[in-house]
């Protein structure tokens, strides 16, 4: 920042961007015109992503400067801008508007600079990857709005437009559907040819649009059969705007010129500012939907066009997949590239393929990092046309407009170089077939030294074919996830030595169905990294997600080599590739920062609970001044009915003595012996360090843990029986009581009735946390929940406390799957490993201590600073006592 002071050291965009703190290597230079005149833009990156632009204008720089440089960034997907001039620093953003005006704030003229430096400081490379600009800025002067992205307002212009066509559409509406995506792959190429003047032989797109009802397909034919001549490739094999009606061609190609609310007059996009990232998101988010037509209505009026209803429907959600974040094809592609090279020749090309492939995001990411490291060997070799005439980047989707996608996204990427026309056929190397069945692939089937992907995450139920998958794949077993399969074909395909680099559903790493992935992983490679998202949503659906970089081994070797460990505890997509590559190289930790890393050992088969090195000793420490829960208390699952209406009762009266009035939970009333009325909680009800008071009752047909007999039923109890045989037909239908030989009165799981009517500790399924009520008096039974009865009823309240604790759930957070809201699943099988240090079963003096301590913060409501500091107190007595046993514990 000294170098700032001294204006006229700054004589470039280049000198600013150094000036700030960035290096040469972060900066890409790009020169714009503005009216007659050249500017020279220095984009300054985070491992590929835009941050911000620098530039260095003489005198002071002119309105129309600033505004095409904020305009140059919009395209480019630069959020912020510095330009300095010979008066002072001008600072910008390109994706707010200020009174319908680029923001930007007052000249910081330079002997000022001074003042301003914690200003200027946020623009500097941690600043930004913190988000100080927009705090920074927000200080200042807020927005009026937000401009929206370009790729969201192409696709918004896009789909109004075929909309209308499928509103209007005489014919097949699929067909029609299917032109509109053809002709908006070989616009979005030719206005990037046309932008970047690749080739003048080519008229404008726009010289065919002489007016809304008047589009000169003539002119049209002549732009369509240059751009299959000069441009070249499959992509201009049918002429579709034939077949398209005049207003809808008129109106789509005008909106890919201008653009609506971009500040300014005239103002056109520049396809040669945008990235073939962001043209290849807005293709695929334009076919991430499909629009279901109505049948056309009876024609009311002679002269008026009748219109369809539309209904949108999402495609890629119904098959399980959804959109990459670009931060994680960035990262993902980026680290298995860095890889490939740490081994190969400089000049080697590695086959990479994406068999999953969608939009071809991950493809054009792989392109993206190896003419990086290519481009530095030899800057004048073609090693574009090199890797894709050469075979060496492959896509395969069973989606054929997935398909025309990645194609769409690679083309443009390989426009983005020199002597890019003719552009290359892309059928034999992107393709349309099945991930799962390489006999299908014709030519792609091969080894390869770099599998990337994000494959589609569905539930066994939904997957189709099952049997021939079951008898192909190892991981096809039990309930298995489809995502596993493709971790499996990846394997398959991926030589000795060769990468993978996928997203997968982070439940594989923990979900006793995934133990077949896991082992497969454990024998046949090494992994590298592992990133977890926990709970943090990366996609915009209920999917929970982790990355996987690994390496195939022989099977045969010692597994010796340590892996890195990155879990992501809130996302910042803006820069989370920088983020992931920096806690990939070395340990981070940040308290309720943005990630964790640390070096861990390789896992193996069961359940991956992802410790540190360090978190491993502690735990072996654990071990040997702790027992398992199990072996002082019973675990076990509560009660499932398969019919809560009926066997779930609110008791409105009773005598006394032998009857109650009840009402079940369709709402009917009947009279019923209190003798087989049981008090009952369910497990949502349950409050942490709350003492339980059941309202309900549960009907119990049992004595000593068997089902009463229909005779003693009928002898005994006649009202229960009336009423049971009342609901027979109810009760008999339950699918999970058919092929057990109970009868149709019993529980589908039904419970010991001796330990639920013990003192005990009860917790729900699923909660945020260790969540742990008391029923001290041992008279509640469960239903969704599990319960931990103690074999010394006086363990309660020093258990309550202990496994309440935050140092207790952040052990079992590690063993236990992560669904939304951050909610973790207790399971009878994790509850029942939890360590129990010694002394708390053996020292009564410790457990009398815990005792009191739980008593203390039974007192107050959750959420109140007294239990905040009640539980505090709590978990310094278990770290204390810990540490006196030689274990480290930390929260």
């Amino acid at each position: 920042m000294k170098q700032l002071e001294k204006p006229t050291d700054i004589a470039s965009g280049a000198d600013l961007a150094i000036a700030m703190g960035w290096t040469t290597d972060d900066i890409e230079g790009r020169r714009i015109v503005v009216g007659d005149r050249h500017i020279a833009v220095e984009t300054a990156r985070l491992e590929g992503e835009g941050a911000v632009m620098f530039s260095r204008v003489d005198k002071r720089a002119t309105r129309q400067e600033l505004d095409t440089v904020a305009l140059y960034g919009y395209h480019s997907a630069c959020p912020w801008g510095i330009l300095a001039d010979d008066e002072g620093v001008h600072v910008l953003s390109t994706r707010w508007l200020r009174d319908s005006d680029w923001y930007r704030l007052p000249l910081i003229q330079w002997d000022e600079i001074t003042k301003s430096k914690e200003l200027l400081e946020a623009f500097a490379p941690d600043g930004v990857r913190n988000s100080a600009p927009q705090r920074s800025l927000l200080a200042l002067e807020e927005p009026t709005t937000f401009l929206q992205s370009v790729d969201d307002a192409l696709v918004d212009r896009l789909d109004n437009w075929r909309e209308r066509a499928v509103r209007y559409s005489r014919g097949a509406v699929t067909k029609v559907d299917e032109q509109l995506q053809t002709l908006y792959a070989q616009l979005f190429v030719l206005r990037t040819v046309e932008d970047r003047g690749l080739e003048d032989t080519i008229p404008s797109p726009l010289e065919a649009c002489l007016g809304p009802e008047n589009f000169d397909f003539a002119r049209w034919n002549i732009i369509y059969e240059r751009a299959k001549a000069r441009i070249g490739s499959d992509l201009f094999e049918e002429n579709v705007a034939i077949g398209i009606d005049p207003f809808i061609l008129y109106g789509v190609i005008r909106d890919l010129y201008y653009p609506k609310k971009i500040p300014g007059r005239d103002v056109r996009y520049d396809f040669s500012w945008i990235s073939a990232d962001v043209l290849g998101l807005a293709y695929e988010k334009y076919l991430s939907t499909v629009l279901q037509p109505a049948p056309l209505p009876a024609q009311s009026e002679l002269f008026l066009q009748p219109q369809r209803g539309v209904e949108r429907l999402s495609v890629r959600k119904s098959a399980g997949a959804y959109y990459t974040p670009r931060f994680l094809t960035g990262y993902l592609a980026g680290s298995c590239v860095r890889r490939f090279y740490e081994k190969a020749a400089p000049e080697a090309l590695p086959n990479v393929i994406d068999f999953s492939c969608g939009s071809g995001s991950f493809l054009v990411a792989a392109v993206d990092h190896l003419l990086g490291h290519l481009k530095k060997q030899d800057a004048t070799r073609a090693w574009a046309r090199e890797l894709i005439e050469g075979g060496h980047i492959a896509g395969i989707d069973v989606d054929p407009k997935a398909v025309t996608a990645a194609r769409l996204h690679v083309w443009q990427r390989l426009i983005e170089e020199q002597d890019a026309l003719p552009l290359p056929n892309l059928s034999n190397v992107i393709r349309v077939g099945s991930g799962l069945d390489s006999s299908t692939w014709a030519n792609l089937n091969k080894q390869y030294d770099i599998v990337l992907g994000n494959p589609p995450f569905l539930a066994t139920s939904l997957v189709a074919n099952r049997e021939k998958l079951e008898s192909e794949f190892e991981t096809a077993k039990g309930r298995y996830d489809f995502s596993s399969l493709f971790v499996e074909q990846a394997i398959k395909v991926l030589r000795e030595g060769g990468r993978i680099g996928l997203v997968i559903p982070n439940r594989l790493f923990l979900n006793k169905s995934a133990e077949p992935l896991r082992t497969l992983l454990s024998m046949r490679s090494d992994i590298d990294v592992i990133v977890d998202f926990g709970s943090t949503k990366v996609f915009d659906a209920d999917a929970y997600v982790g990355c996987l970089i690994a390496s195939k081994t022989d099977g045969h070797g010692k597994r010796n080599q340590p892996m890195r460990v990155i879990k992501v505890q809130s996302l910042e997509p803006d820069y989370m590739t920088a983020e992931l590559f920096a806690a990939e190289s070395r340990d981070v930790v940040l308290e309720g920062g943005t990630v964790k890393s640390y070096v861990a050992r390789q896992p193996g088969t069961a359940p991956w609970s992802l410790m540190s090195v360090g978190e491993q000793r502690n735990r072996v420490a654990m071990d040997g001044a702790s027992i398992r829960l199990d072996s002082i208390a019973t675990v076990a699952q509560g009660i499932r009915t398969g019919a809560n209406d009926l066997f779930i009762l609110d008791v409105e009266e009773d005598d006394g003595t032998a009857l109650a009035r009840v009402r079940n939970g369709l709402g009917e009333g009947w009279f019923l012996e209190r003798d087989l009325l049981e008090p009952l909680v369910f497990g949502s009800e349950l409050q942490r360090f709350s003492r339980t008071f059941p309202v309900r009752k549960l009907l119990y047909p049992y004595r000593n843990n068997v089902a009463l007999s229909e005779t003693e039923l009928k002898e005994r109890y006649p009202r229960t029986y009336e009423y049971l045989v009342a609901y027979r037909d109810l009760l008999s239908s339950r699918s999970s009581l058919k092929g057990t030989g109970a009868n149709y009165y019993e529980l589908i799981r039904p419970r010991d009735e001796r330990w639920m009517k013990c003192p005990k500790l009860l917790i729900r399924d699923l909660a945020p946390s260790t969540a742990f009520a008391v029923d001290e008096r041992g008279t509640a039974f469960i239903v969704s929940g599990t319960a931990v009865v103690p074999a010394d009823p006086e363990l309660c309240l020093p258990l309550c406390a202990y496994l309440n604790s935050q140092v207790v759930n952040s052990m079992i957070k590690q063993q236990t799957p992560s669904f939304r809201g951050d909610f973790q699943k207790f399971e009878p099988g994790v509850l029942s490993a939890i360590p129990v240090l010694t002394p708390i079963a053996d020292d009564e003096a410790v457990a009398s201590q815990l005792r009191d301590l739980a008593v203390e913060r039974m007192k107050y409501a959750e959420g109140s600073a007294e239990a905040f500091v009640a539980e505090e107190r709590i978990n310094s007595f278990i770290i204390e006592l810990a540490s006196s046993l030689g274990a480290e514990l930390v929260l």
